[in-house]
């Protein structure tokens, strides 16, 4: 921000530079206001980290990447995800009025410091943004570099916007913003949710075939079918949508698409799928009972 208001001071009238000065500042912190709130929001619902799918409960730790790690590690803590989604939430708030501003920026570096380490320290591919948004809270909470810059290109440090005529432009925009929060919130929630297949199977499927090249079967929440191998623990992934006939259609990397009897025994759990010339048996299992998803908390162990 500081780089494109120097390149814009020098590009356009002197007189129309405060202005501009100002309009940035005001976009700055709208926007730090807006990444806050929506992403602690999702902290708070539980959709930025959710619970880990089972293929990744069931992966050696070691086979994981960093990110994969993190991710899934506070995926697993409803009370991390509550506790810093509400901060994240109350500061974006915060940076909407005035008199709270300097100290929601404050909280805003703490967080966006925060973040950037972690991108870092776990490889996670968001480091540039996460950059940004410290700088900009850095250069936003200090006041007296906004008047250092007027005072070089010598203006005035009044502008239209601190007069009185300006108050509703600045609630309008305070309401703008709430607004396109709240949709931007909203709209995950409000989607329908997608009808269940005909078979309704999700989760874990341990294969109890002897002859058979797999150990587990995984049915991902959005629709993809995993293989894993039993003795590379390999992992072979194919998108796949389900039909009343009984019939599951699956479609690889490449988009090769291929047709497969897949059947259910309620009554034992147990599924018998049609795959690669051989006839695959396994039964559910149930990841629910894992010791990482139980919630607990001991406050007499020191």
């Amino acid at each position: 921000m500081l780089f494109t208001s120097g390149v814009f001071s020098f590009a356009i009238r002197k007189k129309w530079a405060a202005y501009f000065l100002v309009i940035a500042e005001y976009v700055g912190v709208l926007y730090i206001s807006v990444i806050l709130i929506k992403y602690g929001s999702d902290k708070i619902f539980h959709t930025q980290f959710p619970k880990p799918e089972s293929n990744i409960l069931l992966t050696r730790f070691g086979n994981l990447d960093k990110d994969i790690v993190f991710w899934s590690t506070i995926g697993t803590s409803k009370i991390y995800n509550s506790v810093i989604g509400f901060i994240e939430f109350f500061t974006g708030i915060l940076l909407l009025f005035r008199r709270f501003r300097v100290f929601g920026l404050l909280l805003a570096i703490i967080s966006f410091t925060q973040i950037l380490i972690i991108n870092i320290g776990f490889d996670i591919s968001v480091k540039l943004f996460s950059s940004i948004l410290l700088i900009m809270s850095i250069f936003l909470v200090r006041k007296e570099g906004w008047k250092l810059i007027l005072k070089m290109i010598h203006l005035p440090k009044e502008t239209f916007f601190d007069q009185s005529s300006f108050l509703p432009y600045t609630t309008f925009f305070k309401i703008l913003v709430v607004g396109i929060v709240l949709v931007k919130i909203a709209m995950p929630y409000l989607k329908k949710e997608d009808q269940k297949n005909a078979l309704n199977i999700s989760g874990t499927y341990l294969v109890t075939s002897s002859g058979s090249p797999y150990q587990y079967l995984f049915f991902h929440k959005d629709q993809y079918l995993i293989f894993m191998e039993k003795h590379s623990e390999k992992m072979t992934v194919f998108h796949y949508d389900m039909y009343v006939d009984h019939y599951i259609i699956l479609e690889d990397n490449q988009h090769h698409i291929s047709k497969h009897i897949l059947l259910e025994n309620h009554q034992d759990s147990t599924i018998v799928f049609s795959f690669k010339n051989q006839i695959i048996h396994a039964k559910a299992v149930n990841s629910e009972k894992m010791n990482v998803l139980q919630d607990r908390l001991h406050m007499l162990i020191d």
